[in-house]
């Protein structure tokens, strides 16, 4: 079942609340919630939700959260096998993937070797990279410091 489309007034109330309506549009909309009570009831009912939402604060956890959930087995294991999962599948698809541009028949070497080209490029660049942010990441001077 699909929805009904949203009447002219709907469009235009939502554009007024966006702030999106163009000069002589917006004193047309507002002329139109003067003479409408079901409208101008509406639309400041959806002002006040739109005011409430945003001053709504969003909670990141706490250190100390972070460091009950990091203590649990299940949590780090949980994560380990998924990271090792990913890996597992990420190089299994990859070795099938070389192995099937090996083997195609309809390919030029050039188009095979740009291929396998930039398949090592990348699996260096993300290489070096995890090398790179292991190595240096006890010198982080931000580490442990909620951002």
């Amino acid at each position: 079942m699909s929805e009904p489309q949203p009447s002219e007034k709907q469009l235009l109330l939502t554009a007024w609340l966006d702030g999106e309506l163009p000069p002589a549009e917006q004193t047309r909309f507002e002329r139109m919630l003067a003479e409408d009570s079901s409208l101008a009831a509406e639309a400041a009912s959806q002002k006040t939700l739109i005011d409430m939402t945003r001053a709504l604060i969003t909670l990141d956890p706490t250190e100390a959260e972070m460091r009950r959930f990091w203590s649990s087995f299940y949590n780090r294991t949980e994560w380990q096998v998924a990271w090792v999962l990913l890996i597992l599948g990420i190089v299994g698809l990859s070795a099938e993937g070389v192995y099937l541009l090996m083997t195609a028949k309809g390919l030029t070497w050039i188009i095979k070797t740009a291929a396998l080209s930039t398949l090592a490029g990348a699996a260096l660049l993300i290489w070096n990279t995890a090398r790179l942010k292991m190595r240096t990441s006890r010198f982080d001077r931000y580490r442990g410091v909620m951002r």
